[in-house]
């Protein structure tokens, strides 16, 4: 079956539902271009939100500006704005399970938002995790791998990309 590969760009029933009904974690950004996007997970049909999103960026030479917390009930949370653009940035979304020995357990969500630093030397991440815990570091450095890089959005005019401690992680 063919997934659609439209990104999501209004506050529409299924955004809706996630965050009201389901409580998932995601965020909303602001591209280049104007338009707001949410992070539609899991939406049926639709091919990986993040996915789309890589895909449209390039396709439209557009980037993201700022990206924010989207989480009913919690205040907003800007991870990263610049007017000038976020250039070289990767948003994840994921779930943990913390199990005890005595059969309890307890679901968390997290969102991590990554940008790589004007010198390309390390990665700044910041994350969110709700419930909040005390073992989660919610900001830190990483260093630049393959993987992170690949799924990183770059400004279509991006130094960064052509920095070689990027270059060399990139397949090409």
């Amino acid at each position: 079956m063919k997934k659609c590969w439209e990104i999501c760009t209004n506050f529409d029933p299924f955004v809706r539902s996630g965050l009201t009904e389901r409580l998932m974690i995601s965020w909303t950004g602001v591209l280049s271009n104007g338009l707001t996007v949410y992070g539609d997970y899991e939406r049926p049909e639709f091919a990986p939100c993040w996915e789309r999103v890589q895909k449209y960026c390039v396709e439209n030479s557009c980037h993201f500006t700022k990206v924010q917390l989207h989480m009913f009930g919690m205040p907003e949370a800007v991870f990263f704005e610049d007017e000038n653009g976020l250039d070289g940035l990767s948003i994840c979304r994921g779930s943990a399970r913390e199990q005890s020995m005595s059969g309890h357990s307890k679901d968390f969500q997290f969102l991590t938002v990554s940008l790589l630093d004007e010198g390309c030397d390390y990665i700044d991440v910041r994350k969110f995790v709700w419930p909040e815990n005390d073992y989660e570091q919610l900001e830190s450095k990483r260093l630049l791998t393959r993987n992170n890089i690949k799924q990183m959005v770059f400004k279509s005019d991006s130094k960064k990309i052509n920095n070689e401690k990027v270059f060399k992680h990139l397949d090409r």
